[in-house]
């Protein structure tokens, strides 16, 4: 059975978009430009007390022998929730950061680039949710999808530029009603976008 799309939303560069997936539908992530990174936050649509917890997703999906700290296959929910909230169904890529749920913010430009006014994730999430009545203090940590990272000899992580390319995507099927917010990642002083921040598409679409 081939699947149509319902809903494309173009995330521009630099900015983020909240939408709702519903219980059943996939969502696709699409590099539409190349190495883009996107930060992906999740909630329960209709109690977002519950929402993805990224450690504890690499941690159940290591336990299973279904994932680890680049490829997951399910997205779980926080304890003491913990349901599966997304099922991975296509991933041309296999190389992302679910583990540490990081996204840059103020101090991190601050610390890092002497640019503490830089647009950030954590600055794109917060202005996406916002009409769904969510705050700044709400942004949870994130999925960094197409993130390519590697530790070095002092146990801190390098950020790489994306394997993926043009073309490539994530797709996975939502458990649940789901509220997602992706921000495409603005940093031009990392190269998670080879330092020129580029805008992602998403595809909701429903089988029939």
């Amino acid at each position: 059975m081939g699947k149509k799309i319902v809903a494309y939303i173009i995330i521009p560069a630099c900015e983020g978009r909240a939408f709702i997936v519903k219980r059943g539908q996939f969502m696709r992530v699409i590099e539409v430009e190349g190495k883009q990174v996107g930060d992906m936050v999740i909630y329960n649509a209709h109690d977002y007390k519950e929402y993805f917890d990224s450690s504890q997703t690499v941690f159940l999906n290591c336990l299973q022998g279904i994932g680890n700290v680049k490829r997951v296959t399910k997205l779980y929910s926080k304890p003491p929730y913990e349901n599966v909230m997304f099922t991975v169904t296509d991933d041309k890529v296999g190389v992302h950061f679910p583990l540490l749920g990081g996204k840059c913010s103020r101090l991190i430009y601050t610390l890092r680039d002497k640019a503490p006014t830089h647009r950030s994730c954590q600055d794109n999430l917060a202005e996406a949710l916002e009409p769904y009545g969510l705050t700044a203090s709400d942004v949870h940590d994130a999925f960094n999808i197409f993130m390519n990272v590697e530790i070095d000899e002092k146990g801190c992580f390098i950020i790489k530029p994306p394997v993926a390319d043009k073309g490539d995507y994530i797709e996975m099927r939502a458990e649940m009603d789901c509220l997602v917010a992706i921000s495409a990642c603005p940093s031009d002083k990392a190269p998670t976008n080879d330092f020129k921040p580029k805008p992602l598409g998403v595809e909701i679409l429903e089988e029939g």
